[in-house]
């Protein structure tokens, strides 16, 4: 990569300047394809090209000498976004220029087809039929395109005017009067149409059968592949024939079969051992990215031995965890920030067994790079032989795509609503996010900390405000939530507690053929009015602020004080059917409690306590589907 310095493109100047081109490679500013120099580490063996012989609606390509004035014009935006100008405090990245090489694509195809040859001839009337066009774009998943992908398109608009002073051909017309672009953009109706992150239904079994799979079965996919390797080895060192090696090698691994949480697989071929070691991957993938929430980046650049004590930092305190040490890219320097992830049990398993998969490529290529794979998709023991010709590099982000939803199939995941629910590979750290914010919204400064933001307004811009949405999606959440449980109460036959006879008391009786939709409609209405209904795994909360036992605020309840015990005593308290199970477990441990005689008098009255609000709950509700069971005979 050339390190020749900045130079502006300035309109003023008879010769263009000579060093215009630095941050291309291989390539030179006049070529039909440009080849960006890598702007971090991790793209340094994936270049991103830029190539300006598109087609445009006439059939013509955008090299044609007819358009060399405004593909001029073109390259020299891009090289300004690139280089950052005065609006910009730094220019872009090789692959968000790519992006916004696409949306100027767009808009010069449009140019094309009404016979526009500058930007400066497109007026106000011109780029309002525009931004319509763009709006009306279907998206990849929805109807229109997201608000992220049309804040691009108005981003490549406003810097084709802010430009004006550097390149002749500019837009003259201001597409986004006394506004910014994202402030234009958060204006429009757009939003993704697949939700951010993973739901439950999908994400509890993904999590669950990943930890399965290499708790039970990565010691033995392991093993089988040492054996396979240690036969491949003896047959061909003595025989010298690498075919009669393999069919020697699959005959033996044919005598193996593995545990896993879909049953006993028996290695019938290669290719079996192959994709079980796949799904390894993609489990360690999952593992990592929903139980640390690390970026895609930054789990696919881990390195070994990234796994390291915690050190609480007292003098003589013993280690309180485990650490994954990695870099952090996004918008950093070339070779990135050095950050640290707490790390679960079963996330620092996923690094161990990463760490065994991929020493034998390490081992090839001499770098300890953990996602080393071959740059090609192939399913067979090729890859990990010694006298392998397969290509290594570390994978990319399609690669982890891949390799997350084929895990999801093979672990039959269940549908969300009614459809197959599509995986990406940022959706780890969207749901980890997600999962953290909405138990407890007073976490926000050590989220920032821990997803290795430097300001805990950079994650309020990031995942509340601006990119990510957060916000939206956990008020939605709550939202669902609360309407969920309404909807439970509603058609509950029993509901238990102190606010359970006032409820049962108070609700609507919903008749017709449209009961569910009605019910469903009500406790919408119910959820929306701002009525705060209290969810926790142990009952609900039907807050007033009057009669909280745990002197929660004008609007919610205390998340300090909400527990158990607290909320047994409230009168805001509710439980149902489906709340059981957790009594009925309370009730089994804290009698348990009292038949062990070592345990001291305070311990022994606080079970004692404890034992009888269990008891009282699960009277409650037996009492009431007594009562229920009366008025459905005497009904009858």
């Amino acid at each position: 990569m050339r390190s020749s310095p900045k130079v502006a493109l300035r309109a003023d100047r008879s010769e263009p300047p000579q060093d215009r081109d630095w941050f291309l490679r291989d390539s030179r500013w006049d070529d039909d394809e440009w080849v960006l120099a890598a702007t971090s580490a991790r793209h340094e063996d994936r270049p991103v090209v830029i190539r300006w012989a598109f087609l445009l609606p006439n059939y013509r390509r955008f090299t044609h000498p007819r358009y060399a004035t405004l593909l001029e014009s073109a390259r020299q935006h891009l090289a300004l976004m690139r280089v950052g100008t005065a609006g910009s405090a730094r220019g872009f990245g090789a692959y968000s220029l790519r992006t916004y090489f696409y949306c100027l694509r767009a808009l010069i195809r449009w140019m094309s087809e009404l016979g526009i040859t500058r930007f400066a001839d497109v007026d106000e009337a011109a780029m309002a039929e525009f931004k319509q066009v763009i709006g009306r774009r279907r998206g990849y998943a929805a109807r229109t395109i997201s608000r992220e992908t049309l804040h691009h398109y108005y981003h490549v608009l406003s810097s084709l005017y802010r430009h004006r002073g550097a390149v002749r051909d500019a837009l003259q017309v201001d597409p986004f009067p006394g506004v910014t672009a994202r402030a234009a953009t958060a204006d429009q109706p757009h939003d993704r149409k697949v939700t951010a992150c993973t739901p439950d239904a999908v994400a509890i079994p993904l999590i669950q059968g990943a930890i399965e799979l290499l708790s039970d079965s990565a010691v033995q996919i392991l093993a089988a592949r040492e054996r396979a390797l240690c036969v491949y080895n003896r047959v061909n060192a003595s025989s010298g024939d690498k075919r009669r090696a393999r069919r020697v090698m699959n005959a033996a691994m044919s005598e193996i079969s593995i545990d896993t949480p879909q049953g006993r697989k028996q290695l019938d071929s290669y290719w079996t051992l192959s994709m079980l070691i796949d799904l390894l991957y993609g489990a360690c993938f999952v593992i990592i990215s929903y139980l640390v929430g690390l970026r895609v980046s930054e789990i696919l650049y881990l390195q070994a031995g990234c796994v390291q004590p915690f050190d609480p930092g007292t003098v003589g305190a013993p280690p309180a965890g485990a650490m994954i040490v990695g870099t952090i890219y996004k918008a950093e320097s070339y070779h990135g920030r050095r950050h640290q992830w707490m790390a679960p049990t079963p996330a620092v398993h996923a690094i161990s067994v990463l760490e065994a998969l991929s020493a034998p490529h390490r081992a090839r290529t001499g770098n300890k790079q953990l996602w080393q794979r071959p740059t090609v998709r192939t399913f067979g023991t090729g890859e990990w032989l010694p006298d392998s010709k397969f290509k290594l590099r570390v994978s990319d982000t399609k690669s982890a795509n891949q390799r997350v939803n084929r895990l999801a199939c093979w672990l039959n995941v269940p549908s969300y609503n009614g459809k197959p629910w599509r995986l990406s590979s940022h959706q780890g750290r969207k749901t980890f996010a997600r999962f953290v914010a909405l138990r407890d919204r007073t976490a926000l400064y050590a989220l920032a900390q821990h997803l290795g933001h430097r300001d805990v307004r950079q994650t309020d811009a990031a995942y509340v405000g601006t990119d990510h949405n957060l916000e939206r999606e956990i008020d939605a959440a709550v939202l669902d939530s609360s309407a969920s449980a309404w909807e439970q109460m509603l058609t509950a036959p029993t509901l238990g507690g102190r606010m359970g006879a006032e409820v049962l008391a108070r609700r609507p009786r919903f008749r017709g053929s449209s009961v569910k939709r009605e019910i469903r409609n009500y406790a919408r209405m119910l959820a929306e009015t701002g009525l705060t209904l209290g969810v926790c795994e142990w009952g609900y909360c039907v807050y007033r602020e009057e009669v909280s036992a745990c002197h929660g605020s004008a609007t919610a309840p205390n998340p300090v004080r909400r527990e158990p015990s607290t909320c047994a005593r409230c009168t805001n308290f509710s439980v149902t059917e489906a709340h059981r199970p957790y009594w009925s477990d309370q009730l089994d441990r804290y009698e348990s409690l009292l038949n062990n005689p070592d345990l001291p008098t305070q311990t022994l009255k606080i079970s004692r306590v404890r034992l009888e609000e269990a008891r009282a709950l699960i009277r409650s509700l037996d009492g009431r589907t007594e009562e229920a069971g009366r008025g459905r005979k005497d009904g009858h």
